[in-house]
């Protein structure tokens, strides 16, 4: 009767923790069980270095097959409008200047990504607090990075596919992966739908169904709740980008 009693007040085996190679995997394909052992013990470095890294090796395939001409020849037919006169010397700058500041650009992007993470792990936070819910800012962007994972599977197709092809119009770089609808319209025609429909993207709406699930975990809300708060942020920044779409075209149509 003592072994009995002592076994059954014994406390319960501590679970297993997951190392960052298995979450990564478990929030493709057991995420429930995946956010509740990152929200017992947040990490951040590793999947940090996963997304940073994947993003450069991305950068070095896609960056030197990026046809900028196209970019080129619009930035042209804008300015083409607002001064009829422009000189060739005037043309070969803006060329110039543009294949440059794209390479910047893409290089720089991978490191840029840092302080979106950041910014939008500790939005989230503040939302989730302001809600009633727990947590802490480590929680917030481990659980961030992870939800990520889905994206960044959307970078190494994008960058397979770009290869192949050989060469890439930078315009259209939000459907090279037929993931979203806005293949289905112009961009140049139709730009504020064109923009409206890149943000309902298959892998977008996974790693938005992941960060419902990482965030209702550890700040102890339901999934209902959780789903509201982070697809509420979701439409205030489609709102946003369709609003800078619409002012874009109206300017090019001006």
């Amino acid at each position: 009767m003592t072994e009995i009693a002592d076994s059954s007040s014994s406390p319960p085996a501590a679970a297993t923790t997951k190392n960052s190679f298995q979450r990564i995997a478990g929030v493709l394909f057991a995420p429930a069980e995946t956010f509740q052992d990152i929200a017992r013990k947040p990490d951040i470095v590793v999947p940090l270095l996963v997304i940073i890294l994947l993003g450069y090796v991305s950068t070095f395939f896609v960056i030197q097959r990026m046809d900028w001409n196209a970019v080129v020849e619009a930035q042209i037919d804008t300015m083409k409008k607002q001064n009829p006169n422009m000189s060739q010397e005037d043309i070969d700058r803006i060329s110039n200047m543009s294949s440059a500041m794209g390479k910047v650009i893409g290089w720089v992007s991978p490191l840029m990504g840092v302080l979106w993470y950041v910014i939008l792990a500790g939005v989230l936070l503040l939302a989730f607090r302001m809600m009633g819910g727990e947590g802490n800012f480590v929680q917030a962007l481990s659980t961030t990075l992870y939800a990520w994972m889905p994206l960044v599977i959307f970078g190494i197709v994008m960058t397979i596919i770009i290869i192949a092809r050989g060469s890439v119009d930078p315009t259209q770089m939000a459907t090279i992966v037929k993931s979203n609808p806005a293949f289905l319209v112009d961009m140049k025609e139709q730009a504020v739908l064109y923009s409206l429909l890149t943000n309902f993207d298959i892998f977008t709406i996974w790693t938005i169904v992941l960060l419902i699930l990482g965030f209702s975990t550890f700040t102890k809300t339901s999934r209902g709740k959780s789903a509201a708060i982070v697809i509420s942020l979701w439409v205030v920044f489609i709102l946003i980008k369709v609003g800078i779409a619409a002012l874009g075209a109206a300017r090019m149509n001006a």
